[in-house]
This record gives C-alpha cells, sequence and structure tokens, in this order.
C-alpha cells in the first residue's frame, strides 16, 4: 500500500512539474527565403502537435525588402507555406498579417480564451 502511494506521488510531482506546452513559436526568415526549411517544418510541426485543439493564429511581418509591395507577396508566400503545413494536419490557422511586427518574422501563438 505504501509503495502505491509512493508512486502516485511521484506521478503527480512529475506529471505537474512538466513544463506546459509552448504558448508561441517565432521563426525568422532571411529576406528573400518563401519556403520553410526542414528545422521550422519540424518546431511548426511540433507545436501544432502540442496545440491541437487551440485556436492557432499565425501572424506574419513583411519581408525586409525595398519594394513594399514586393514584401507583401514575400509575406503571403510564407502564410502560404505555414498555412499549407496546418492543413496537412487538419489543425485550422487564423492568418493576421501584422506590418508593426519585426520584419522577416512569423509568430504562431494560441489564441487566448
Amino acid at each position: 500500500m505504501k509503495r502505491i502511494l509512493v508512486v502516485i506521488g511521484c506521478l503527480l510531482v512529475f506529471g505537474c512539474a512538466s513544463p506546459p506546452p509552448q504558448a508561441s513559436l517565432t521563426l525568422f526568415f532571411s529576406p528573400e527565403q518563401i519556403s520553410l526549411t526542414s528545422e521550422q517544418q519540424r518546431k511548426i510541426s511540433k507545436f501544432l502537435a502540442d496545440n491541437p485543439y487551440h485556436q492557432l493564429i499565425a501572424k506574419v511581418a513583411p519581408a525586409d525588402l525595398a519594394n513594399p509591395f514586393d514584401a507583401l507577396m514575400q509575406g503571403q508566400k510564407r502564410i502560404h507555406a505555414v498555412s499549407k503545413l496546418a492543413e496537412s494536419q487538419s489543425i485550422p490557422l487564423h492568418l493576421e498579417y501584422a506590418p508593426s511586427q519585426n520584419a522577416d518574422t512569423l509568430v504562431l501563438q494560441r489564441q487566448s480564451p
């Protein structure tokens, strides 16, 4: 009986001590990059797997390019790459264009309830 209580106590302690799922993920791109690297795909897949039942927001900033139209197009291509990965896992994403965010970044985060 004593062993069972010790095992249950250990499970509670280790279960409570495990880190909570990551609430956001920030990815950085080079200005000309439009597709995802394998490392970025791995990080996004892990984030999506850790947050499958949350409404997720993808905020993308424009690229650091001189031409604003080209910068916008780079951002749209990056959003498309991320949304395609989310669709393959059947996880809905709310996409937002964030022009005030740091250039060449994409932030995935859980939407607050």
